[in-house]
């Protein structure tokens, strides 16, 4: 009974120590394969390269700036008999007028064989049509995009008016299709323009039909310049920008010495109010005494150059 005791016991022990040597070997397999496989991967890590191509792309993308789609211009239908002729009307202080008795009125009106102007045409650039350097009125040179000719057609102009219609017509015709232009004629106590507060773009056209207006305009009258220049100044194309350039032309406005320094003031008043970016070329055709003076003042207080004309 004792023996068989004992034989029992021998075999639980065999048992416990083979599981004991069982899990103890399992263990050490299992270490083992955990350090091969670390050792392996951190091989694996110092072996691989960073993306620094995907990061490059990614900051190019960060720090580019965002692409705004061209907008969208809707064309308008080019009225081709367009000549318009408007009489500014009331608005202007009977006090910025010189030789004017009273107010300009606002109502437009039509000169007699010429039509009221219509849209405007968007036409797309070719490279033939690429934007010259340079516009030229009268020597006085601009490489501006928007320009609004300020020209006198007083009674004191009889004798050289033809000379500037020629001159105007040609500066005109010489425009680019990418720039714009605006037309005013001052005498007689009112304004004559061409357009209709709006810049015109020089297309073929609009060039064909602000000829023919420049053709009807004649001298008669007295001057009103200060109505003309602020006027001119207020001038906007489609986005709301005024003209980058003015050309002023007169003969002379027969001012003392308070009245011109007055004049001058409220040009400068008016561009600063209105278009202080605006820079104003001056034309004098044989302007005497302050009439010289000041011209040559008003160009260079808004950066422009004056040019007189002698013969």
């Amino acid at each position: 009974m004792r023996k068989g005791k004992t034989t029992n016991s021998l075999k639980l022990n065999a048992k416990a120590w083979a599981w004991t040597i069982s899990i103890i070997v399992h263990v050490v397999v299992l270490g083992i394969f955990a350090v091969v496989k670390f050792s392996q991967w951190q091989e694996a890590e110092k072996q691989r390269s960073a993306p620094t191509a995907k990061v490059s792309q990614v900051k190019r993308m960060v720090e580019a700036e965002p692409v705004t789609p061209k907008p969208k211009v809707k064309q308008s239908i080019i009225n081709r008999a367009a000549a318009t002729t408007r009489i500014v009307a009331e608005g202007i202080p009977t006090r910025q007028i010189f030789d004017v008795s009273r107010p300009i009125l606002r109502n437009p009106q039509k000169v007699s064989g010429l039509a009221g102007s219509g849209p405007k045409a968007v036409v797309p650039l070719s490279s033939s049509m690429m934007v010259s350097p340079k516009v030229e009125f009268f020597g006085s040179v601009t490489e501006g995009r928007k320009i609004c000719y300020v020209v006198d057609c007083s009674g004191s102009m009889q004798g050289i008016f033809a000379r500037v219609q020629k001159e105007l017509i040609k500066s005109i015709e010489d425009l680019d299709a990418d720039r714009y232009f605006y037309v005013i004629f001052f005498g007689a106590g009112r304004l004559y323009e061409y357009g209709d507060g709006r810049l015109t773009r020089a297309t073929a056209d609009a060039k064909t039909a602000v000829c023919e207006f420049i053709k009807s305009v004649r001298p008669a009258g007295t001057t009103n310049a200060m109505a003309a220049m602020e006027r001119a100044m207020q001038i906007r194309d489609g986005s709301g920008a005024a003209p980058a350039i003015i050309y002023f032309l007169t003969d002379g406005f027969e001012l003392t010495s308070d009245s011109a320094y007055r004049f001058a003031e409220q040009i400068k008043d008016v561009r600063k109010n209105f278009a202080s970016a605006t820079k104003i070329n001056t034309i004098g055709f044989w302007v005497q005494g302050w009439d010289g003076r000041i011209l040559e003042k008003i160009a260079k207080q808004s950066g422009g150059e004056c040019t007189l004309i002698e013969n």
